[in-house]
């Protein structure tokens, strides 16, 4: 019989004993599933030394092993877990006494999409400009020059009336002058 043959009889004969095997454990869906994956893949490599008179004990065994590695696997993972130090969880920096929020919101709607994520990669995501330029695609000097452009335009929108600004009756942006700045900002 050749070892195509010999594994397709196995398995047929195997699985629903090792199925079994897995749900007596605790294991349950994918994971008996990947139990029993794992032995069937472990007996059709060493398939010569799998008993052919009666299988299932040393699929059994194979299964006992992988089973246990698993449990000291897992083990091991939620040691290193408890002994990771908790993340400072660090609250959102406090709004700016001179402008309320919807200014803010406002200003930073006037910006173009690109400027408006180097704000927020930086103000938000707490980036360096040695993060943001690798974020952008470009060299450290670039992304500070494009952190330096992107910040005067949000200054100069926050300081314009609000009437300057989108969403306020005003027309929209136009999106693809994105250096060119309103009347009154500084460039």
């Amino acid at each position: 019989m050749d070892a195509e043959l010999r594994f397709r009889a196995l398995f047929l004969d195997a699985y629903p004993a090792l199925r079994r095997y897995a749900r007596h454990r605790g294991l349950l869906g994918p994971d008996a599933d990947d139990l029993v994956a794992e032995v069937l893949t472990i007996a059709w490599r060493r398939l010569d030394d799998v008993p052919r008179d009666d299988p299932v004990p040393w699929l059994f065994a194979t299964a006992r092993n992988v089973w246990r590695n698993g449990l000291r696997s897992n083990r091991r993972r939620d040691d290193l877990v408890r002994r990771l130090p908790l993340p400072i969880v660090q609250g959102p920096p406090p709004e700016p006494a001179d402008h309320s929020s919807a200014d803010i919101r406002r200003a930073l709607d006037a910006l173009n999409d690109d400027d408006q994520e180097i704000l927020r990669l930086v103000a938000w995501d707490g980036l360096t400009t040695r993060q943001l330029a690798v974020t952008l695609d470009c060299k450290e000097p670039a992304a500070r020059v494009r952190l330096h452009r992107a910040r005067q335009r949000f200054a100069g929108y926050l300081h314009s009336p609000k009437s300057a600004l989108r969403g306020n009756g005003a027309a929209p942006r136009d999106r693809t002058s994105a250096e060119t700045p309103t009347e009154g900002s500084p460039r």
